[in-house]
């Protein structure tokens, strides 16, 4: 049965245990983006390998009713009062209790002293007592586990109790050692049989001084397979941490719970889920109940596979400055002037399928540093042929520390103002943002003058895996506007005859074959003359602009004819209509394959009927 130890205040002072929590501050991001990114941060600091690959995983499920009673009575058997963790029993349903495992193997584990006022040998990495013991981080691990140390904090709020069971394997000594140990955090101070406490709690073996170390040795090693731990290897290093009775925040079921964490996985950390030739950087398990949930595959989903195309197209342009990237990516090198400095590399890409996805994160750039994890996305100007932008940011990487010291503790923004910089000195960090965003406004402005008399005002909202629609027009009202309510035929109307889009563009399947059909309205005209309406297709270019000629082998759109109403098609180029008209037009186009296509439609008065 392992100890509670509770620390008292010394007559030095100290901090109470919420420091950590507290220090983690206001951020947008939820408890599980959280969870994710400062755990897999620490995984992926301790990699064995610094060039090399680690695994990481997480699993929940509920404990078994002789599992929870070893964790409720052999190891949280003793409790403190006025801390989360006095309430363990209400967590226990049925006799039963969930808990979260998250786990890496592939990492040095938590090695070095166990105590933390011991130094150890020249040289030695003190993982343990830095996890488990301080809070805060040394100076002297520069930026590894983050830049501040406290986001650790983040795994106790995970808690409804505040409680974590640590294990690990660590080479120490020559060999490696397993170690186990309970720790609480995220209470407050608080008074006690006239002594002060602040908060912090450990559980296990005491030593003469009453301090508890961790369990060591085959026992740990056992104790922690009991409880179903996915743990490393006995030969092997890494590191499991169990989150007691996790919290519910926007979540309501363990599978719902999971997967929001490796959603957060996809979102923070796709860099390290792409195959570069030696698989991927980060091999991701995740199950909850004993059901699998998918692995991040960034290049299978319709948004992230346009950041991770972006970022492997910059990867290529910083290992070969002459790569030449494809038709859909630019790489715009960002530089200070005063003085001369690379600040790092903005690939953008134009989305090879340039819908709409409906995504928060459509025209915004993936701001990253080493280690190439997701610090925040940057929102960027539109550009105005509704064609969405997809840009990645990777920092130089002698301005890699710049970056990081102008992270909160939560490491999802750059804050400018917190970089380090001497004074009236230029600020790096403000530099790049402004650069950023000005190449995207300069992109804007130019793609608004490129489009004009061309482009649509927006492009058509329509998903489809095997291509992907722009709506344009020219000539006598050339471009999509929203449909009137209704049409009154004694209010006056325009002398000239116009035509417009109705509505938004829809695929659909004739003959086997995928087609595109766009609705028209004809307003205005004469009465008693007629129009004629034509219609044509071209090929969009990166730019936004029309294709001036088609390669020999390219599949071109082609006009299949005029939907009527009963669903008729007729073949006819030229649609001859009396006006005024209220009735809907369609004309019907193929739709190639990984092709975006933009639409001209025109309406000639025929004749004027006379007296």
């Amino acid at each position: 049965m392992l100890s509670l130890y509770r620390q008292q205040y010394g007559a030095d002072g100290g901090l109470d245990a919420r420091s950590a929590d507290n220090a983690i501050g206001r951020t947008s991001l939820g408890l599980w983006d959280l969870v994710l990114r400062e755990s897999l941060q620490n995984s992926w600091d301790a990699r064995t390998e610094k060039s090399g690959s680690i695994s990481f995983a997480v699993d929940e499920y509920e404990l078994s009713v002789e599992q929870t009673r070893i964790v409720t009575r052999d190891i949280f058997g003793e409790l403190p009062p006025h801390c989360k963790s006095t309430d363990l029993h209400k967590h226990i349903f049925d006799r039963r209790i969930r808990v979260l495992v998250i786990s890496d193997t592939g990492t040095r584990g938590l090695g070095g002293p166990i105590r933390a006022d011991v130094s150890g040998a020249s040289g030695e990495r003190r993982d343990f007592v830095d996890f488990v013991r301080n809070l805060g981080r040394s100076t002297a691990k520069g930026l590894e586990g983050g830049t501040y140390g406290l986001g650790k904090g983040v795994l106790y709020r995970a808690s409804q109790v505040g409680l974590c069971l640590v294990y690990s394997q660590a080479r120490y000594n020559g060999s490696i050692e397993p170690r186990l140990i309970g720790v609480s955090g995220g209470d407050g101070d608080y008074d006690d049989d006239g002594r002060r406490y602040t908060g912090r709690n450990w559980w296990g073996v005491p030593g003469a001084d009453g301090i508890v170390d961790p369990l060591t040795g085959r026992s740990a090693r056992e104790l922690a397979e009991s409880l179903g731990m996915r743990i490393p290897m006995e030969h092997d290093t890494g590191t499991s941490i169990m989150v007691v009775a996790p919290d519910f925040a926007g979540v309501t079921n363990g599978l719902d719970r999971v997967a929001a964490i490796a959603d957060a996985a996809m979102k923070w950390a796709w860099p390290h889920a792409l195959d570069m030739g030696k698989g991927p950087n980060i091999r991701f398990v995740f199950t909850a109940d004993s059901r699998s949930i998918p692995s991040p595959e960034p290049l299978g989903h319709p948004v992230y596979r346009e950041f991770a195309s972006a970022y492997m197209e910059g990867r290529q342009r910083i290992l070969n400055l002459g790569y030449q990237s494809n038709w859909q990516t630019t790489s715009t090198p960002i530089r200070s002037m005063r003085p001369s400095q690379n600040l790092g590399l903005l690939t953008h890409r134009i989305s090879h399928a340039p819908v709409t996805t409906g995504s928060e994160l459509e025209n915004t750039v993936a701001l990253m540093r080493d280690p190439r994890m997701v610090v925040k996305y940057l929102p960027v100007s539109a550009q105005p042929n509704g064609v969405p932008v997809f840009g990645v940011f990777i920092s130089a990487p002698d301005m890699n520390e710049k970056f990081a010291k102008s992270e909160p503790v939560t490491h999802d923004d750059w804050v400018y103002q917190q970089a380090s910089v001497g004074k009236n000195a230029p600020n790096p960090v403000r530099i790049a943002i402004d650069k950023i965003r000005e190449t995207f406004r300069v992109l804007s402005v130019q793609g608004a003058k490129a489009g004009s008399g061309v482009a649509s005002k927006g492009a058509s909202r329509v998903s489809a895996a095997l291509g992907s629609l722009l709506s344009g027009f020219a000539g006598s009202g050339a471009e999509r506007q929203e449909a009137a309510a209704s049409y009154d035929l004694g209010a006056r109307r325009p002398r000239k005859a116009t035509i417009r889009q109705l509505g938004e563009s829809s695929l659909d399947v004739m003959d086997g074959e995928m087609v595109v059909r766009y609705g028209f309205a004809v307003t205005g005209g004469r009465p008693g003359s007629a129009v004629a309406v034509r219609v044509e297709a071209r090929v969009v270019t990166e730019s936004g602009g029309n294709e001036s000629a088609s390669p020999a082998d390219a599949e071109m759109p082609r006009f299949l004819g005029w939907l009527s109403s009963n669903g008729t098609l007729s073949s006819e180029d030229v649609l001859t209509m009396a006006v005024p008209s209220e009735d809907e037009i369609t004309a019907v186009f193929t739709q190639p394959a990984e092709t975006a296509i933009r639409v001209t439609a025109t309406a000639e008065e025929l004749e004027v009927a006379r007296s």
